[in-house]
């Protein structure tokens, strides 16, 4: 479990290094340079879900996400609205907002609870 907490924080880490370019493009009205980065993370964001809950996902998990993280036990408050905005919207700026929150509150939920249990 120490790698899911690995790839945990560098995915938290590359979202905090990229996101300002990210909020740039908004910032710049070029939403559809945004569009690609923020599926990437938000394809991203994902995976840290399921590692932070110490489960491993599978192609199939990703494609029908809203069903599996349904079953996740820890989620960031309203978790699968959020995620489905994002994903309905990604070049939209509150959708990055959003993707924003959902990072900085997951960090402090997941990184600190797999770090209690290892």
């Amino acid at each position: 479990m120490e790698q899911n907490t690995e790839q945990l924080t560098e995915i938290i880490k590359e979202w905090k290094e990229k996101s300002p370019s990210i909020a740039a493009n908004f910032k710049e009205r070029n939403r559809e340079k945004a569009k690609e980065p923020m599926i990437y993370f938000f394809q991203q964001f994902l995976m840290t879900l399921f590692w932070g809950n110490r489960k491993i996902a599978n192609e199939w998990d990703l494609l029908k996400w809203k069903e599996s993280v349904k079953e996740l036990h820890h989620l960031p408050v309203n978790a699968i609205e959020r995620l489905s905005f994002i994903e309905e919207q990604p070049d939209h700026y509150h959708s990055y907002i959003q993707l924003s929150e959902l990072f900085s509150e997951w960090e402090k939920k997941s990184v600190i609870s797999l770090r209690r249990k290892s």
